[in-house]
């Protein structure tokens, strides 16, 4: 049976598998063997229907992490989950990161959860806010770099780019003894500065837990 799950569900694999661009209403109705208009009685148009992919995408991201852990522990899980979710599917990564958020978004109680966990820490509403959007920045760039290939950097045989062969070489037998990818390094690089800067920064301004961080934590939105 049409339902707006199936629309949006066929929408976010549409984008899959032929990008954000080439997928919209009857695009959707094609797929599902229906006429354009029987869709509008369950989403309203195009931009309701990008809304919604982004919904399954962000109720897919894990935020049970809040519920149990110190906010940068928590903060960490967060950020590993957000990007694994979103590297599944790579077109969406630049339709979604510029998209306003709706009145009755799931990601907006995604975001209540994660701001609520770094209140608790200690961290000010203001500097709770900024310190996300940092990190999410970060978190979808690389999303994007998990789904470009591994040689996306490699010089080739040039020898006017001495210093950034050397290192493409280098950098690979290192992961490769590692057994790791370069984008899995770079992240891991990546997200070990950030909360370095941010667990610094915590302890320059003198916050700690409140009360009820120190306590136990609210129940997360799911």
């Amino acid at each position: 049976m049409l339902s707006r799950r199936l629309i949006l569900e066929t929408g976010l694999r549409l984008i899959d598998e032929v990008g954000a661009h080439g997928v919209g209403m009857r695009a959707i109705a094609k797929e599902l063997g229906v006429r354009p208009s029987a869709l509008y009685n369950h989403v309203a148009g195009q931009d309701e229907l990008v809304a919604g992919v982004r919904e399954l995408i962000s109720d897919r991201i894990p935020v049970d992490m809040f519920v149990r852990e110190p906010w940068d522990v928590a903060l960490a899980e967060w950020a590993v989950g957000y990007r694994r979710t979103f590297a599944a599917h790579p077109p969406t990564i630049a339709l979604l990161a510029v998209l306003p958020l709706s009145e009755d978004s799931v990601t907006s109680q995604m975001y209540d959860t994660v701001i609520s966990a770094l209140m608790r820490g200690g961290w000010p509403a203001d500097r709770a806010l900024t310190l996300m959007v940092a990190l999410e920045s970060f978190i979808l760039g690389s999303a994007l770099d998990l789904a470009a290939v591994d040689d996306m950097m490699d010089p080739g045989p040039r020898r006017d780019v001495p210093a950034f062969s050397e290192a493409y070489r280098s950098r690979a037998e290192h992961l490769a003894a590692r057994g790791e990818g370069p984008a899995e390094a770079s992240f891991q690089l990546g997200l070990r500065a950030l909360f370095t800067g941010f667990r610094a920064e915590y302890a320059a301004l003198g916050l700690a837990p409140t009360s009820a961080g120190a306590h136990e934590a609210p129940p997360a939105h799911r």
